[in-house]
């Protein structure tokens, strides 16, 4: 019987990932990749479009195991030393443990209540004060409470596309996970908007660890620690983001952050 996902030690790379292969069929995407992501903090993945960044984004809560050509070829992806490929590990658990928000925004066609608890409901909760309690706790995260708290039971998809995106940053929190998965999740917002979730993330900074594509090298500059660069599915460079897009190491990286690589 699969296991909950419960890691527990407080090593400070609580995301690790070693030698990681990763294909689709027999078209391979990453290749040998070596990362560690550290506790709470905000990792940006950077490159050029089909360079791997999601994949492995995906990867980390294994929703890539919903596309039946995907696989592992090798290496491990481990959270506080637990292998999450492991037969013992419980997939469910571990996206409890793992939040993602996509690039485009995503609510339900429900009201803005059942976007907020969705994944409580899906993980049996019932009692209505803990389901109320949850929502604001989640919406306050999100830092829309004040701006939805008279109207919880309309449709969320009458929301503005930035208030949408920061409905499934409430769902996504509501199950409290440690860690939040982002790709993208500016790409299809306006100048204004983007700025209110980067402001979000910058809120929540310490309180999750956060992983987030970006093609947008100004905006992992903004919020980022560290930064990650990929080209051709492999990493070129991990680093402080302000010695990535200041004082990079590697040739194809510099190229890269001063816009002479496509």
């Amino acid at each position: 019987m699969s296991a909950a996902f419960a890691p527990s030690s407080r090593d400070a790379h609580f995301i690790q990932v070693e030698k990681f292969n990763y294909a689709y069929g027999a078209l391979q995407v990453l290749f040998d990749v070596d990362l560690d992501f550290h506790r709470q903090d905000i990792t940006a993945l950077i490159g050029p479009s089909g360079c791997g960044k999601s994949t492995l984004l995906r990867s980390i809560n294994r929703i890539n195991d919903l596309i039946e050509s995907a696989r592992v070829v090798s290496g491990h992806i481990k959270i506080d030393s637990v292998d999450i490929y492991s037969p013992a590990v419980d997939v469910i658990s571990l996206r409890r443990n793992v939040g993602m928000v996509f690039q485009k925004y995503n609510p339900f066609p429900r009201s803005i209540f059942e976007n907020a608890v969705y994944g409580l409901r899906v993980a049996g909760v019932k009692d209505k004060n803990e389901l109320e309690e949850a929502a604001e706790r989640s919406l306050r995260l999100a830092a829309l409470w004040d701006e939805v708290k008279d109207r919880l039971h309309e449709q969320a998809t009458g929301l503005s596309g930035g208030q949408q995106q920061r409905l499934c940053i409430a769902r996504a929190v509501a199950l409290q996970p440690r860690i939040l998965l982002m790709d993208e999740p500016c790409a299809a917002l306006d100048p204004i908007a983007t700025a209110r979730i980067e402001d979000l993330i910058a809120q929540l900074r310490g309180q999750f660890t956060f992983v987030i594509v970006t093609h947008n090298m100004e905006q992992a500059k903004r919020i980022a620690d560290k930064t990650a660069f990929f080209y051709k599915g492999k990493v070129i460079e991990c680093d402080d983001t302000m010695e990535i897009f200041g004082n990079p190491k590697q040739k194809l990286t510099e190229q890269y952050v001063t816009g002479r690589l496509v």
